[in-house]
């Protein structure tokens, strides 16, 4: 719960991706509302990919 909680406060959008994040991406990928949809990356992460990569992680 202690990691959970830490990423949460550290996440642009302040919550941690649920499955039904990750579920309802994938649906909208698989409806007709997604047809004209072409090359692109869709993250499902809370923000995290605007933040970029740390060269390393200390703790």
């Amino acid at each position: 719960k202690t990691m959970y909680k830490a990423f949460e406060a550290v996440a642009p959008l302040h919550e941690n991706v649920t499955t039904e994040d990750v579920a309802n991406a994938a649906l909208f990928l698989c409806s007709d509302m997604s047809a004209r949809t072409t090359g692109e990356v869709l993250y499902v992460d809370s923000g995290y990919n605007i933040m970029g990569v740390p060269d390393s992680i200390d703790g």
